[in-house]
């Protein structure tokens, strides 16, 4: 092992960018060029802040998000190295421009708010999975188990009170495959319901099949639109200060069939606005919901929860918060581990009130079973073992260093133009265009504009306005951090602080 202060010298320009910038630029461009190889130590941050004549918080700031990027390792009690392989081979594709400025771009920058796999613990995993084959359950070998493994199940139970204070017990798990699985299976479960607002212990071949009405939000996940339309007829909750608003008087039409509604909402953030509903709020759904002159069923979707930044969030489930019987067995709470260890695992899970289970596990039964049976012997290893909690705590200082990065990137470049607030949780930044900027002509849709633009320049951007589906009120871009690098981000930025240089009013 060498000293990295052997092999690069580190320098800094008062005209140039920020110094902490410099400096990981620096760092990058010494890994790409061989002057720093995987495994090299560097100086602490209080021995370079020394050196150069900065501040400790300069050095620190800078090894601190080159750590988040998974380009150094920090390690307690020995220092900070360049990370092993293939880290490192990612600081090459993501520096490539900085060195070689005239090679063409082949991939799109992008903010992604999906899991940054490069940081997965791979041997802790691969563990878990062998332990799990050694000696297999023979009911997994059989292909039993329709709603998922027993020691799976309770794993999740005892996951959800630990992190998210939510009581429930192993009989009320039903692991999907993900959350359009979960969709899909409840959407055939409500739609196959005898008569509405009866109460069930199985299907009937000969029931009637209520009409299916689904209430999303507005705005919402566009997918989510894409999914839904094809399962039943959807209407839009407007997004207050207090959450999504309750709905108006239904249509005749549908009073008169009487259709089961269906809210499916994310009261604890919502996406992408992520606000939290109001205790107000909240108790008028759960009002809707005990209700019997109407026919409402509520499915709070809990799509990055485990990521909180600053404090806790003290806030009830409406599953958990349901005092009234009436309302609790009208709420499922949907889960997915995709935010979590990684997209191509594809496994999800229900909470659903006691009375429907049977009714679910026959409903899956009988359109299909898609949860993969053989990996969820690992996962409940995994989980079991601790290694997912670890996971889980690095993961959330690892998101929260990118954040910061991103926030800084945002403060440094558009705050002439755009606004946000500090997420306290999630793994985007909602950035809104300034009323000020857009003036008399908010009826354009400027954030789909510059998007279009910016994809000439390899920038790919998520438009607010396409998440509206009715009317939209304002306009901006999701700007998802979790998944993207710092110095994607950076370019990302740099390219919109041209756009609206070149078209400032």
């Amino acid at each position: 092992m060498k000293h990295a202060s052997a092999s690069l010298r580190f320098s800094l320009d008062n005209h140039g960018a920020a110094y902490y910038q410099q400096l990981m630029t620096q760092i990058q461009q010494g890994i790409v060029s061989g002057a720093l190889s995987v495994g090299d130590k560097l100086p602490s941050s209080r021995a370079l802040a020394s050196t150069l004549g900065v501040s400790r918080s300069t050095t620190s700031k800078a090894y601190e998000h080159l750590v988040a990027e998974g380009i150094l390792l920090s390690e307690e009690k020995r220092g900070v190295f360049v990370a092993a392989q293939p880290l490192a081979r990612q600081v090459r594709h993501d520096t490539a421009g900085l060195v070689a400025e005239k090679e063409p771009q082949t991939q799109a920058w992008r903010f992604d708010s999906g899991v940054d796999v490069a940081v997965f613990p791979n041997k802790e995993w691969a563990a878990s999975m062998r332990r799990s084959w050694l000696n297999p359950d023979s009911g997994v070998l059989q292909g039993k188990y329709h709603t998922g493994l027993p020691d799976l199940k309770v794993a999740i139970v005892d996951y959800l009170y630990r992190v998210r204070g939510m009581r429930c017990s192993a009989e009320q798990i039903i692991v999907t495959a993900g959350s359009r699985d979960s969709l899909i299976l409840l959407h055939h479960a409500l739609a196959s319901l005898p008569t509405p607002n009866a109460t069930i212990a199985a299907p009937s071949a000969h029931s009637e099949v209520a009409a299916l009405s689904w209430w999303l939000e507005d705005p919402t996940y566009p997918p989510l639109r894409e999914v839904l339309s094809q399962q039943g007829t959807l209407s839009f909750l407007p997004i207050d200060e207090e959450g999504a608003r309750l709905p108006t008087v239904l249509k005749t039409k549908r009073a008169k069939q009487q259709a089961t509604n269906v809210a499916l909402l994310t009261p604890n953030r919502q996406y992408p606005l992520g606000l939290n509903m109001s205790p107000s709020r909240r108790q008028q759904w759960l009002l809707k919901l005990q209700s019997s002159a109407e026919n409402w069923w509520f499915i709070e979707d809990d799509y990055d929860n485990e990521f909180v930044y600053q404090g806790r969030v003290d806030v009830p489930f409406m599953q958990t918060a349901a005092l009234h019987e009436g309302a609790m067995d009208r709420t499922f709470f949907m889960g997915s581990f995709s935010k979590v260890l990684f997209r191509g695992l594809r496994l999800g899970f229900i909470v659903a009130p006691r009375v429907y289970l049977a009714h679910l596990s026959d409903t899956q039964r009988t359109i299909g079973f898609s949860a993969s049976l053989p990996i969820q012997p690992a996962v409940a290893d995994f989980m079991q073992r601790g290694g997912f909690d670890r996971h889980l705590n690095r993961m959330r200082r690892h998101y929260r260093l990118k954040r910061d990065a991103l926030l800084t990137l945002l403060s440094e470049q558009l705050s002439e133009w755009c606004e946000w607030q500090k997420p306290q949780g999630g793994m985007h930044v909602l950035v809104e265009i300034k009323s000020t900027w857009l003036g008399s002509r908010e009826d354009i849709k400027w954030d789909q504009k510059i998007t279009q633009d910016l994809v000439k320049e390899g920038v790919v951007l998520s438009p607010l306005t396409h998440h509206f589906s009715i009317s939209y009120e304002r306009q901006g871009f999701i700007l998802g951090f979790s998944g993207s690098s710092i110095e994607t981000m950076r370019q990302s930025i740099n390219v919109l602080k041209k756009w609206f240089l070149s078209h400032n009013r």
